[in-house]
């Protein structure tokens, strides 16, 4: 396997483990779930996802753009995790975010950065 699937893999993978997280912030909290259903939190973590969900066709296409961009949506996500890792509640799933979206970042942006330097790379 080389460097450019590594680095798309590994993005990919981040990407999946956001939803996760996302889906366990939203749990975890008492007032994030306000009915109790399951639906509602999936809703929830649907409409908090919904940048993350832009980017689905293109990531499965492979497209060094939609990577790119998912580089700049990292960032927005790491302002989030970073603000609710340093909050008074201290959560540790946040904390986890706020690693799993550095990890992200570094990849895609690596990603993009290496397939920009193939020679038939556009």
């Amino acid at each position: 396997m080389n460097k450019i699937q590594m680095s798309y893999y590994l993005a990919l993978g981040c990407y999946c483990l956001q939803f996760v997280l996302l889906g366990i912030s939203t749990f975890q909290r008492p007032e994030g779930v306000e009915t109790g259903t399951i639906v509602s939190g999936i809703v929830l973590v649907a409409i908090k996802g919904i940048p993350w969900l832009v980017l689905v066709p293109g990531l499965l296409m492979r497209n060094a753009r939609i990577m790119a961009w998912m580089s700049y949506v990292c960032l927005l996500y790491f302002i989030i995790w970073t603000l609710g890792a340093f909050s008074v509640n201290d959560s540790s799933v946040a904390s986890c975010g706020v690693v799993v979206t550095i990890i992200q970042f570094i990849a895609a942006a690596l990603h993009t950065r290496w397939r920009k330097q193939l020679p038939t790379a556009h």
